[in-house]
């Protein structure tokens, strides 16, 4: 589902957080919550000295969102405005502010679209960006005189990994070893990276580890989607989850391993007999067995994801 919103951005937005599973966004400057955001929620914003300062974002309404356990992080120079509620994605022109300006934003379910923001979202955050209560109370000391935009420019671009968006069906197996103590390492390394980052609490988030050769450890990227095909060891219960976004891909000295968004209401697993059908469905000309790796062309993935719960 596509659709162009512009009056009804907000209330929209407001409409589908209720009963959203997490709420993610990334808005360059901030006055008002036209959301709801709520324990848990992540804000990325431009909350630099000379947005304060100006009146772009409120400090107020930081300290007051970080008090209720909004997970808030400042990037200088961020111009974005998209947003991640539940399955959908918001792309768009709007600040979370009341100006008054005519807006205009895309509302998708797409898994392409709403992979690409949520890995988008997970580069912007990083431990350095993270606001605590010292950070937000120094903020809400700067006088504040409204001159519109701000002056002067950033001090440092943000570096931002261009985004992939396709979309792979890959089948993996349980590791036949525990990782080494090395291994091991680097994966705590980067769960709590992310959960730093994005204010999760996950114990350890699904990743796949893949040799350096290949088409997918060569071409897969941050922001791809993956249909994950997960084949236990005792080769009974395979199940098959969609929608699941590429956060992290990381270079070891032997693999590559890719760290994968948790999933959630929409991931939908599905057996493996369903998932035949759902092909079939979809009139998918290939054939599919529990190891394929398989990538797919943006169309047929768009009909696999409209069949997914039609086919039972």
């Amino acid at each position: 589902m596509n659709r162009v919103l512009t009056t009804e951005i907000w209330s929209e937005a407001e409409r589908l957080a209720r009963t959203a599973s997490s709420r993610k966004l990334a808005i360059a400057y901030v006055t008002a919550d036209h959301v709801g955001l709520r324990k848990g929620d992540l804000l990325v914003t431009d909350a630099s000295p000379r947005s304060i300062r100006s009146g772009q974002t409120d400090a107020k309404l930081l300290a007051k969102l970080h008090k209720e356990g909004v997970i808030i992080h400042s990037r200088e120079g961020l111009h974005s405005k998209v947003m991640l509620i539940g399955k959908y994605a918001v792309v768009g022109s709007a600040n979370m502010s009341g100006s008054g300006l005519t807006e205009a934003a895309v509302l998708s379910d797409e898994p392409t679209i709403r992979s690409g923001v949520a890995s988008f979202i997970a580069q912007l955050c990083t431990k350095k960006s993270r606001l605590d209560g010292k950070d937000i109370a120094a903020l809400c000391k700067i006088e504040v005189v409204r001159t519109g935009w701000p002056k002067g420019k950033p001090k440092k671009p943000i570096r931002i990994r261009r985004l992939g968006n396709a979309t792979w069906i890959v089948g993996v197996y349980d590791l036949k070893r525990d990782p080494t103590e090395d291994e091991q390492k680097r994966i705590d390394r980067a769960t709590s990276d992310i959960n730093e980052r994005l204010g999760a609490a996950a114990d350890e988030y699904d990743w796949i580890r893949w040799g350096k050769k290949g088409k997918f450890a060569k071409e897969c990227r941050v922001g791809d989607t993956l249909i994950h095909v997960y084949n236990p060891e005792s080769g009974r219960g395979r199940s098959i989850t969609r929608r699941r976004a590429v956060l992290l891909k990381r270079t070891e000295p032997n693999w590559i391993r890719i760290y994968l968004s948790e999933e959630t209401r929409d991931s939908h697993e599905v057996n493996w007999p369903r998932f035949q059908r759902i092909l079939r469905a979809a009139d998918y000309p290939r054939k599919v067995q529990p190891g394929s790796v398989q990538r797919l062309e943006p169309e047929m993935a768009r009909t696999i994801d409209r069949k997914w719960t039609r086919v039972k």
